[in-house]
């Protein structure tokens, strides 16, 4: 009787702990996730997503933008620019991997405000440009 009583204390725990980490998690980003599907002047694919969130600094509110690009190629320099209203919030460079590179980076929320947020690459070797670009609507009650 003793172990049952163990075993129920046990599992009321994880549940517990899964029903918490899951509302926790639910409430990191707010609004739509917005995402672009595209190709480079090569032909080389790439995906941009954009949201807002409340990871920034103390938990305030900031646009997050993840950029993919799904090269194939290992060992090519790719120059990477992210701009929000053309405003630039990154630039550098990154080396791709075979399974191709992935930079995300936020930048200030801007209330009330559409952010026009675009991801621009060029492609060291190659030549290859990639531009892409999503509008974020403000989110109320989002920072928005």
């Amino acid at each position: 009787m003793r172990y049952k009583h163990i075993a129920v204390g046990v599992v009321t725990a994880s549940l517990f702990t899964l029903v918490v980490t899951g509302t926790a998690e639910a409430k990191r980003h707010c609004g739509p996730t917005y995402e672009q599907d595209g190709f480079g002047s090569l032909g080389t694919s790439f995906t941009l997503k954009s949201k807002h969130d409340d990871d920034g600094p103390g938990g305030s509110f900031v646009v997050g933008e993840e950029f993919e690009i799904h090269t194939n190629v290992a060992g090519q320099t790719w120059s990477i620019t992210f701009a929000d209203n053309g405003k630039v919030f990154f630039t550098g460079d990154d080396v791709s991997a075979t399974t191709g590179i992935r930079e995300q980076h936020p930048t200030a929320n801007q209330p009330g405000v559409t952010q026009h947020m675009t991801a621009d690459a060029v492609n060291h070797t190659t030549g290859e440009t990639i531009h892409g670009f999503l509008d974020v609507l403000p989110v109320p009650g989002c920072g928005g």
